[in-house]
């Protein structure tokens, strides 16, 4: 008996020292990202996404890890958001290209209110609420306070200027030049240099960082008075793969993103003052409106992209919409 007892006994020790092994040779889970624009872009959603996964790394402690597989070579920047919620990649790191699927990412640009009071105030949910239908957990932004500026071949100082101007577009910057008396012309972003190179546009919209694009070689001049007060970029997640993962791994992405977005207004500001200041150092000239036209062209590209959304999720979804993001 004493035997048998003695058995059983180091059999049970040997099971406990097994688990331990088993557990410490755990495979770690890999998590594969997309991003709309090269990883290797100057670019404050660029920068915020990897400062986000690397947070995200060194506080999963060898238990997961992400990586990125690439940008618009993997997946076009239109099948990025569908490629994730089909579980062809885990994350992705886009704009509002999937806004025919999702309506509602069209108001992203729009929020008058920082990262953490979209937390706290319930729009961060809508998005995440929104996105269910196609299987997309919502991580957060990636970058805000950035807003759009205009790069032209001649000078723009007045709303006047727009009038007839022929200017890179996608249908969530339409009804808004059509307003100014532009002539929008649909081109995606890896078009807008060849565009304007051969004068198909003279024009185009885009975030300050265009030097990497090397829009500076083909235009003169930027719009300094920026519209939409926030970047568009957001981090969207597979959501099976999401509620697959243990609390403490869902915890450790989602901690991360918010200390992240705690630190994004310095990130943005730091890059945006050095990317300005080397595409001066290029020969590029920075205008503004007269502040009362600037006021109106804010204005003007808040209620055209309001106006659309009417059309399509009707008045009271953006009345809610509204009252989250903005403040009187």
């Amino acid at each position: 008996m004493r035997g048998i007892y003695l058995t059983i006994k180091s059999l049970a020790a040997a099971s406990v020292v097994l688990a331990g092994i088993g557990y410490a040779n755990a495979e770690e889970i890999v998590l594969k990202a997309l991003t709309f624009s090269q990883p290797s872009k100057v670019e404050d959603s660029v920068a915020v996404f990897n400062a986000w996964i690397d947070k995200v790394n060194t506080k999963a402690e060898g238990k997961l890890r992400i990586e990125i597989l690439g940008g618009p070579e993997v997946f076009p920047v239109g099948d990025q958001v569908n490629a994730v919620g089909k579980g062809l990649a885990d994350i992705t790191m886009t704009f509002t290209a999937h806004a025919a699927l999702v309506p509602e990412i069209d108001t992203l640009g729009l929020s008058g209110i920082t990262p953490a009071q979209e937390r706290a105030d319930g729009y961060l949910e809508l998005l995440d609420e929104a996105h269910k239908k196609i299987n997309i957990k919502v991580i957060g932004r990636t970058a805000t306070n950035s807003g759009f500026y205009i790069f032209s071949k001649t000078p723009i100082e007045k709303l006047a200027d727009f009038e007839g101007m022929k200017i890179r577009s996608h249908s969530g910057y339409e009804s808004f030049f059509n307003k100014l008396g532009a002539n929008p012309v649909g081109m995606n972003i890896s078009e807008i240099y060849g565009g304007l190179e051969r004068g198909v546009v003279s024009a185009a919209p885009y975030n300050i960082f265009v030097y990497d694009l090397g829009l500076h070689e083909v235009t003169d001049y930027g719009l300094a008075d920026a519209f939409w007060p926030s970047h568009t970029t957001i981090t969207l997640m597979n959501l099976k793969k999401f509620e697959s993962l243990t609390p403490e791994l869902q915890s450790v992405l989602i901690d991360a993103q918010i200390e992240i977005e705690a630190e994004m207004a310095d990130i943005v500001a730091r890059m945006a003052g050095e990317e300005r200041k080397r595409l001066e150092d290029a020969g590029m000239t920075f205008t503004h409106l007269p502040p009362e036209e600037a006021e109106r062209f804010r204005r003007m590209a808040a209620d055209s992209r309001f106006e659309f959304l009417d059309d399509v999720l009707g008045a009271d979804r953006v009345a809610e919409i509204k009252a989250l993001i903005l403040r009187q």
